[in-house]
């Protein structure tokens, strides 16, 4: 799903669009957000904002408010005299079964992952948290700490082979267990391991290319097949606004080494290093 244009004053808003790119373009519907559901409310925070804002679609919203996408996308279009937009495909948020599965409380929490400081001080969690998942055996759990619901990574953790639930602890505090039920057939691969510290400070990178004005899809597209075009071993310098974060499984499921920073606010730099072999296939 492609987000808003550049010509966003008049687009109807979608269920696709960034939390990020809605308050971008809109930014008095924080107001009608918070009025819809107190769980809008930390939006407020301007910490909290830069990072949740940019890791929520508007439909995975709805569900960390127990809205159906459709109901937010009217009332967000209402609030600004916008037309009802033209239905798009939606993928269902994976929901939290009301009572726990037994392996929440029988199976061993091999990490233990705190994303609320890292939020707090309006940090961008995802790497840290998926590489906390790296060393989790088959069989054990990753229990995440946050202060909502990270619907997000359901998804995210789901096409690595693990199964997610949710108990709300406290008023912002919520614990995530992840279950590692092991790798997808279409993910062979380990999960790739970051470049060594040093290799911010010793460039390697064969390409650079900056994808800062590009619409989505269009980053994670030419990232995609500018790395196609790199020879084995090859490093790929990339620039962006935003933490890739739907990259980050393609990166691992292609064997891909690759390390994010974020230099200042609204500029963000991935390092990717191509395998130096192609991955065997099974028979």
């Amino acid at each position: 799903m492609s987000g808003p244009t550049t010509t966003g004053a008049s687009e109807p808003i979608l269920a696709s669009w960034k939390i990020s790119d809605v308050l971008h373009h809109y930014p008095a519907l924080l107001d009608t957000l918070v009025a819809l559901d107190p769980a809008f409310g930390a939006l407020r925070n301007p910490l909290r904002r830069r990072v949740q804002s940019r890791l929520v679609t508007v439909a995975q919203a709805a569900a960390i408010a127990g809205m159906e996408p459709t109901a937010l996308v009217h009332a967000l279009n209402a609030a600004v005299g916008l037309a009802e937009p033209a239905a798009e495909p939606q993928s269902a948020a994976p929901a939290s079964p009301a009572a726990p599965p037994a392996w929440v409380d029988t199976a061993t929490v091999a990490v233990e992952f705190d994303a609320r400081p890292l939020l707090a001080r309006g940090e961008e969690p995802f790497s840290a948290i998926m590489q906390a998942a790296g060393p989790v055996p088959e069989g054990q759990i990753l229990r995440v700490y946050a202060p909502f619901d990270p619907i997000p990574l359901y998804d995210v953790f789901a096409r690595r082979g693990f199964t997610g639930w949710a108990r709300q602890i406290g008023p912002d505090d919520w614990e995530v267990s992840f279950l590692n039920e092991g790798r997808p057939a279409h993910a062979p691969h380990a999960a790739a391991a970051p470049p060594a510290a040093s290799a911010w400070e010793t460039p390697t990178a064969e390409v650079t290319i900056d994808v800062s004005e590009l619409v989505p899809p269009e980053p994670m597209i030419k990232i995609l097949q500018t790395l196609e075009e790199l020879p084995p071993g090859g490093t790929l310098r990339v620039h962006h606004v935003r933490r890739p974060i739907h990259l980050y499984p393609r990166l691992d499921e292609l064997g891909c080494r690759h390390e994010t920073r974020e230099p200042e606010l609204g500029k963000v730099e991935v390092l990717i290093q191509k395998p130096a072999a192609a991955p065997e296939t099974g028979a």
